[in-house]
């Protein structure tokens, strides 16, 4: 296993005001007891809402935060309490980031073949500066861009292309696993799939695990192997790309695919609309911390879901969801989508 996360917690002390009655201080729960695995050479995409704590568990992976609680292990190498200012510069290579913003990620000051050389630097990688400089012509190779662009400054750039010199970039240090958060939202439509399809090319080519975090379902469907769904800091569902897309489902997940667009006009789908907004992780509902706005609460009857945070139950081999219902309600479920043409 490439990449472990047991028991992870991640919670921020917010200092007291007059606001809070004098409290001493309030406590964010960004991320609340997730445990994952990521395999070699697949893709794992980690969905939810905004707010939810997807880019708050990718900051706690790179290192650019350090976990409250629990273990986040590399191999076999721990660096859950590890920050990346004290991290040894092999492990800063081996997990890599590819951000959401590629505009804030490149120095305006410095060309881009010597940034993506800094980077094969710090990570050191390349026996002279003679192999460094090659190294970094084939990765402008691997990402499509001309050789030429090794002597332009970020502000010649589009969009797009800045996203391909931040893949570049996050490949540069050969690494074990990169954490692409939701790295085309920043761009024009246009491109986001000529980005996208890049990104995952470049991954399958070079058997690198990835972490891709996003909103929109529809484009996991495509490219992950196994999908990871959030809210509110907890993992609500996890499984199979074609777990999560076919029933039982969680009923946040169910309410995420009906929210899926499709412009196919042979599928009929089922609309979930949930009432209210996500609660805040400062303070959070009590029992399961989806139930403020579950449609399917009624179903479970009693106060239980506001009463007790629902245990991880197993429906199949990999696949589990954190929730009250019953297995009869769960195994009545329905497809999402449904094809409303004959076959020919």
């Amino acid at each position: 296993m490439v990449l472990r996360i047991k028991n992870l917690k991640k919670y921020y002390q917010v200092a007291a005001n007059e606001i809070f009655g004098g409290v001493d201080e309030r406590v964010i729960k960004a991320n609340e007891d997730i445990s994952l695995e990521a395999r070699e050479s697949e893709t794992l995409a980690i969905v939810g809402e905004s707010g939810c704590g997807k880019s708050t568990l990718a900051k706690v992976l790179m290192g650019l935060e350090t976990a409250t609680d629990g273990e986040i292990l590399l191999g076999d190498m721990l660096v859950s309490d590890v920050g990346i200012e004290n991290r040894d510069p092999e492990v800063v290579g081996h997990v890599q980031m590819v951000f959401q913003n590629p505009f804030d990620t490149l120095n305006p000051s410095h060309s881009i073949g010597s940034q993506i050389i800094r980077a094969l630097e710090m990570f050191n990688v390349g026996k002279d500066d003679k192999d460094r400089k090659e190294r970094m012509l084939k990765l402008l190779d691997m990402v499509k861009l001309p050789r030429e662009f090794a002597r332009r400054m970020p502000r010649q750039l589009s969009g797009g292309q800045k996203q391909r010199i931040g893949i570049a970039r996050a490949f540069a240090g050969e690494p074990q696993v990169v954490v692409a958060d939701e790295p085309v939202s920043a761009l024009d439509v246009s491109v986001q799939a000529a980005v996208t399809e890049l990104l995952m090319d470049i991954q399958r080519r070079s058997g690198t695990t990835m972490l891709f975090i996003s909103h929109d379902l529809s484009i996991v469907r495509y490219l992950a192997d196994r999908v990871i769904v959030m809210y509110l800091g907890h993992v609500m569902e996890q499984g199979t790309t074609d777990d999560i897309f076919s029933p039982p489902y969680h009923p946040y997940t169910e309410a995420l695919l009906s929210a899926v667009p499709i412009a196919d006009t042979s599928v009929e789908k089922k609309h979930i609309v949930l009432e209210g907004d996500i609660p805040s992780a400062m303070n959070p509902p009590s029992g399961c911390p989806f139930q403020t706005r579950c449609p399917r609460k009624s179903q479970v009857g009693g106060d239980l879901c506001e009463r007790e945070v629902p245990a991880m139950k197993e429906l199949s081999s990999g696949h589990s969801i954190k929730c009250h219902l019953s297995d009869d309600v769960l195994n009545s479920m329905e497809e999402i989508f449904k094809f409303t043409t004959d076959a020919a």
